[in-house]
């Protein structure tokens, strides 16, 4: 092998490498963003339509049902689904994982483009949405004004969200809740028929009026001058003295058939902070943007915002993800160090010489930022998992070192000149270490191609890993040679050497320890039958218990953020859900002092473009979301999940209140679970009266269950609807059809926008319709004038029949076919209790013929990412086999390891009954890991014993002594893991719920395979191997 040599022969050379690979890794260090966690593109998309003024019916009939026919033909589409409320319509289509989502949001563009005659006029052009982490609000703002209320939309477009939009990094700003200013023409019905004018004949003078037209040029001499016909409305004050006719020789205005309102209707959308209410201010930053720069940057551009706005006007800062940015990656970053320091001192207490730690040492910065060098070109973040990747590495590069050093040093022992012990010693040891890191990095390789969030969350992790094990390798064969060729000191062959006092009291030690476990190897192979009997015994019993075990999909973190989302009852106006939503504001007042002051905020109601839903809130105009924000978890007594069960408690006293949810922990936890409630299950059938009886069926027995809380269902209760039912053949003789009587139905009751008036750079919608008080009941709805199409008045009753009925305030479907949810959080069981417990709710309910119940939620999407990550597994172990069985060149050797690998099962099913952890995405992943860690273990001690049988041992006697003699390398590489994972299981900062666990089991599985493998292996192999199969050298 040349690199050792080249390395060893050009010192400098090969030190200027490192120092240049050194300096780039610290630039990539300086310009990596920052961020909680890697950015993630869900193959999604969320199509929003907007129709004012239209029924949940009418938006599902008129707009999702046409869209989700043709959208539903778009290629790689796994499931599609809509959502249809008042007004707007949701229609989410989910692809398959490796989608280019990009690609997808075209093609979805172009068939909306095809059928977009097929919408209605007054539906809004359809808004595509892709779903990524960077959607997610990173900073919120109320902004409340006294004086200034009235001009608070201006204040919000013009002197805050302007500036804030400039600040680098910042992508979107969305503001909502703020006083919106309308022009309200409110008609006489009366009036205008008295002067034998109708709703049309008004809203087409007005727009005809309000309008400039460009004239084209004129030439003058040799001037040309551009004409510009100005016919805008600019005041209130020309608009009521806009001439509509003249009746009788009398000019009559706008003025004398309807009332002109300059104002602010009342609101649909509500925000509300500590200060009273106001706006709402949200800020998303550009896709692959430093989270932390970005927050910094508002905060200082606010700043200067600030200083320019009225006395009156306050901006708070209530909710930044800076704090789980910098609290998570501190947390990780203090274990980054600590597992340094602590792998240093484990090669330090088993090498026992300062120069040979030292060049050990080596390894791991060079090692780490080749990692770091590789984020940067990747383009990816530093993270909480790219950060978890660097700890897991940290233990595992020394491994390489450790062995180079070793052989090295037993060169040296031999009177070799330290140059060429580092040369023959390197090279000896290639092909070994190479295959040893080969063995460790398989397991890594099949989670690259793993789809899902999963996928996407652990990719960087299982990259960053093997780049960083390669680079040791690389490290060993170069550096560990050449630093050793100029740092270790040669000795005559048989020449003693001087030990201190540290070393003859470890070595002390280890040869008590090394007798012990010799006596205990003995043993086990001279009783094989019991050995391996107790072992299979330990093995069955460890995973009986396991089996209790709870499992789960992805950890939540308590990051201190508490959030209420509530529902009234249908129809409850937004001014009123507010006012219920304040006594919700109120009980967290009591009940939560370790809130930040000023983070408690309140947002009601539903926006006009679907733009809470967008950003993953939810909203109606029975709909409040109530959040704050609280002090880190180490600066207060109480865990947010407790926190959350006393405030579920007062709210539930509220008797307004419909249904409610509390989510205590993490605001971002909707980026990665998409929304989904721990349970949900989906109700399917043609019939709504069966879909609502089994919803509620279920929905009665899950609150009969303790492990179960904030169970809803979404049942669609409706609303009073009046009804209007067209006699065709009256309207037809009458001059009248369907689409007449409707506009004009929808013109006089909703209203129709008649241009805009034009105030300086402002514009402002004017909308016309019939004043409230001439629509005060039905009987007035009858005596609604309607033009025919020859402009006669016909009243509405004189062709259609009025009818009280119920219709739909909400309708889900799910790939087509309507769909009822019950939903719940869970209370203290893992999420296979959950899908246990509601199994049995279902199996108890005799199901109605053509409806159907299926699991979802959570639960489905953590059943589909263990179902990747066993087969991920399944592949690791494969190819770890095949690694070495290429190694051993045997297929018997790398089955007698392979036979040894269960048992890290035990170790970390210890762990999680020790530490309460359970299996989840984050636990299943380390016990993937754990295979090609464990291995290495066997590696060591079957690769000993076929050297010593070539040697002529006798099978057992080669056992014993490779058991003996390799001890210490095990020991040593097996604890330079386990305690670089330490500071990591144990940490108490922000996310430890997150990649604690990971280090809790990768410890609990390490340990325990440690010190059965050192017996089993040996065991296994002298049962497994005769005496006739001695291969003589």
């Amino acid at each position: 092998m040349k690199l050792p040599e080249i390395s060893v022969k050009r010192p400098v050379a090969t030190t200027m490498v490192f120092l240049a690979v050194l300096l780039f890794g610290l630039v990539s260090l300086k310009m990596l963003p920052l961020d909680v966690m890697p950015e993630l593109e869900v193959p999604s998309l969320t199509v929003i339509t907007v129709y004012p003024g239209a029924s949940a019916e009418e938006v599902e009939e008129q707009v999702s049902d046409v869209l989700e026919a043709t959208l539903a033909t778009a290629s790689n589409l796994k499931e599609i689904s809509s959502n249809s409320k008042e007004n707007v319509s949701f229609v989410q289509m989910s692809y398959r994982w490796g989608t280019d989502v990009t690609e997808a949001a075209n093609n979805a563009r172009d068939i909306i483009e095809g059928i977009s005659a097929h919408l209605p006029d007054a539906a809004r052009k359809p808004i595509i949405y892709k779903i990524n982490s960077s959607m997610m609000p990173v900073m919120f703002y109320s902004v409340t004004a006294n004086q200034n209320y009235a001009g608070l939309e201006k204040i919000l477009a013009d002197k805050i969200a302007a500036p804030i939009r400039k600040a680098d990094g910042v992508g979107t700003v969305i503001f909502l809740g703020q006083p919106r200013r309308e022009i309200e023409i409110l008609v006489d019905p009366a009036r205008l028929d008295a002067y034998g004018l109708s709703m049309m004949q008004l809203s087409t003078i007005l727009k005809a009026e309000n309008i400039s037209v460009p004239g084209g040029s004129l030439g003058v001499g040799t001037r040309d001058y551009a004409i510009h016909v100005e016919g805008n409305i600019e005041d209130t004050g020309m608009l009521e003295k806009l001439v509509l006719a003249e009746f009788n020789n009398r000019i009559i205005r706008l003025e004398d058939v309807a009332e002109v309102r300059d104002g602010f209707p009342e609101d649909d959308e509500i925000a509300r902070s500590t200060d009273g209410e106001g706006a709402a201010l949200m800020i998303q930053k550009q896709s692959g943007e430093n989270t932390l720069a970005v927050i910094r940057n508002v905060r200082e551009k606010m700043e200067e915002v600030r200083k320019t706005l009225p006395d009156d006007v306050k901006v708070q800062e209530v909710i930044s993800t800076d704090e789980i940015v910098t609290e998570s990656l501190s947390s990780l970053g203090s274990s980054l160090f600590w597992a340094f320091i602590f792998v240093i001192v484990v090669v330090f207490l088993f090498l026992r010489e300062g120069r040979s730690s030292l060049i050990v040492a080596l390894t791991i910065p060079f090692s780490l930022i080749s990692g770091i060098i590789a984020m940067f070109v990747m383009g990816w973040t530093i993270n909480i998992f790219s950060l978890m990747s660097l700890i897991i590495a940290i233990g595992m590069v020394v491994d390489n070192a450790i062995v180079v050093l070793e052989n090295i040093t037993r060169h040296i022992e031999n009177g070799a000149h330290p140059k060429e012990a580092a040369i023959f010693g390197s090279s000896e040891m290639g092909r070994p270490i190479i295959a040893s890191t080969l063995t460790t990095i398989m397991v890594f390789l099949p989670m690259v191609f793993m789809g899902g969030i999963v996928g996407i969350l652990f990719k960087q992790l299982a990259v960053i890993t093997v780049i960083t094990m390669l680079a040791s390798l690389i490290t060993a064969l170069s550096l560990t040679p050449m630093a050793s060729s100029r740092l270790l000191k040669g000795r005559e062959k048989g020449q003693s050497r001087k030990h201190t006092a540290l070393y003859r009291f470890s070595e002390k030690n280890l040869v008590f320890i090394e007798n012990n476990y010799k006596r205990l190897l003995s043993w086990a192979l001279n009783h094989k039958f019991i050995t391996l009997f107790i072992a299979i015994l330990i093995l069955v019993v460890s995973l009986w218990w396991g089996k209790s075990t709870g499992s789960d999909y992805i950890p939540d973190f308590d990051a201190g953020d508490l959030i209420v989302v509530m529902e009234t009852p249908v129809g409850t106006s937004a001014a009123e859900t507010d006012r219920i939503a304040q006594k919700v504001m109120q009980i967290i007042r009591e009940e939560v002092p370790e809130r930040i002051p000023g983070s408690l905020s309140e947002i009601a109601g539903q926006t006009n473009d679907g733009a809470l839903t967008a950003v993953g809130f939810s909203e109606g105009k029975n709909v409040a979301t109530i959040l704050c924000h609280m002090v880190k978890p180490d600066e207060r007594e109480r865990s947010a999940a407790e926190i959350g069960k006393v405030v579920r408690a007062r709210v539930a006293e509220i008797p307004e209140i419909e249904k409610f949810h509390v989510t205590a922990g993490n605001i971002l936890s909707t980026a990665l679970t998409g929304n989904e409630k721990p349970v949900e299950l989906k109700v399917f059938g043609s019939d709504f009266d069966d879909m609502n009886r089994v919803a509620l069926e279920i929905e009665a027995k899950m609150k009969a269950i303790s492990g179960f809380n904030d169970i809803e269902n979404t049942i669609d209760p409706g609303k009073l609807e009046l009804k209007v039912h067209i006699n065709r053949e009256k309207a037809s003789i009458l001059g009248l059809n369907s689409a007449l009587i409707g506009a004009q139905v929808r013109q006089s009751v909703y209203g129709t926008e008649a241009g805009e008036l034009k105030e300086g750079s402002e514009r402002y919608d004017i909308t016309i319709r019939y004043n409230d008080a001439e629509l005060a009941g039905i009987d007035d709805l009858e005596n609604l004038m309607i033009s025919n199409i020859r402009g006669s008045q016909i009243k509405l009753g004189s062709v259609a029949d009025i009818e009280v009925d119920y219709g739909s305030l909400e309708i889900r479907h799910i790939n087509q076919e309507r769909v009822i949810k019950v939903q719940a959080n869970t209370d203290g069981i893992s999420l296979n209790e959950a899908a246990e417990l509601a199994t049995d709710c279902i199996n108890e309910i005799d199901l109605p013929d053509g409806v159907e119940v299926e699991l979802g939620g959570q639960i489905a999407s953590k059943d589909d990412s263990f179902a990747d990550l066993k087969l991920v597994m399944i592949m690791g172990i494969l190819l770890v086999y095949m690694v070495m069985a290429g190694q051993f060149e045997s297929f018997k050797h790398p089955f007698i390891i392979m036979l040894a690998l269960p048992f890290m099962s035990v170790g970390a099913i210890l762990a999680f009954k020790a530490t309460g952890i359970t299996l989840s995405v984050t636990t299943f992943i380390a016990l993937i890991m754990l295979v090609g860690i464990v291995v290495n273990n066997g590696i060591v001690l079957v690769d000993y014993i076929n050297l010593l049988r070539a040697r002529g041992y006798r099978v057992k006697d080669a056992a014993a002594e490779a058991g003996r003699s390799r001890m210490r390398p095990v020991m040593m590489t097996s604890f330079t893991t386990i305690l670089a994972m330490v500071p990591m299981a144990i940490s108490s900062g922000m996310g430890k719920e997150m990649f604690s666990p990971l280090g809790i089991t990768i410890i609990g599985g390490l340990l325990v395979s440690m010190l059965i493998s050192l017996i089993i292996v040996p065991t296994l192999y002298v049962s497994m191997n005769r005496e006739k199969n001695i291969v003589r050298n």
